[in-house]
């Protein structure tokens, strides 16, 4: 696609899918962020049938993801003193049930959100299957979820 077509998609699709993410549940910055990132891909790809559609969906992906790390990585925020520190030993919970994990699935799970890798770039960088990817992504995370209350 040439420039002025992609001037037309952003101007056309950008607000119907920021409303999209807004209504899903992302805030104002998170939706901006995650449909910038969504354009950013679209122009590396070859072809897009339904731009506003593939925007959508990638954005919304790339949001939640973007929340699951938060989630799961806030303590190790709180010991980066990015925010106030909560009572007792909560902050070192994610730690210890981190390396009560598999080592597989701690090297998926840091793949995939603190270093943000995609599917694919995770499982070509640990050489592994796609689908082992997202398997282990979301066996590990149930684990830590129970584990840890949330």
């Amino acid at each position: 696609m040439d420039r002025s077509a992609w001037q037309r998609i952003y101007e056309d699709a950008y607000p119907r899918v920021y409303r999209a993410l807004v209504a899903m549940g992302a805030r104002p910055d998170e939706a901006e962020d995650a449909l910038h990132d969504a354009f950013e891909r679209a122009l590396r790809e070859v072809r897009i049938e339904r731009p506003a559609g593939w925007l959508f969906v990638t954005a919304l992906r790339r949001w939640r993801r973007a929340r699951i790390r938060a989630r799961l990585f806030r303590p190790l925020d709180l010991l980066r003193g990015r925010v106030a520190d909560p009572p007792g030993e909560d902050r070192m919970m994610l730690l210890e049930e981190m390396q009560r994990l598999s080592e597989r699935q701690r090297q998926v799970i840091v793949a995939r959100y603190v270093l943000g890798l995609s599917q694919e770039e995770t499982a070509a960088q640990l050489g592994i299957a796609r689908g082992t990817v997202a398997a282990t992504t979301s066996q590990a995370a149930a684990t830590l979820r129970r584990r840890l209350g949330s």
